[in-house]
């Protein structure tokens, strides 16, 4: 597999389950470490883009 694809992959899903801890967090949890992993794993899925696009072929 490309770097360049497996490094998108991980950013995508990196923000997706992002995005599902801090609404699981905003509706059930409702705990300040809940949310900081939340943004915590937004925060890492930008940086896999990032990395990405410098690895475009």
């Amino acid at each position: 597999m490309n770097p360049y694809v497996f490094t998108r992959i991980v950013g995508f899903a990196s923000l997706a389950v992002g995005l599902l801890i801090l609404l699981r967090d905003a509706l059930q949890v409702r705990s300040i470490p809940y949310a900081i992993a939340g943004v915590g794993m937004l925060a890492f899925g930008a940086w896999r883009l990032q990395v990405a696009a410098r690895l475009r072929p």
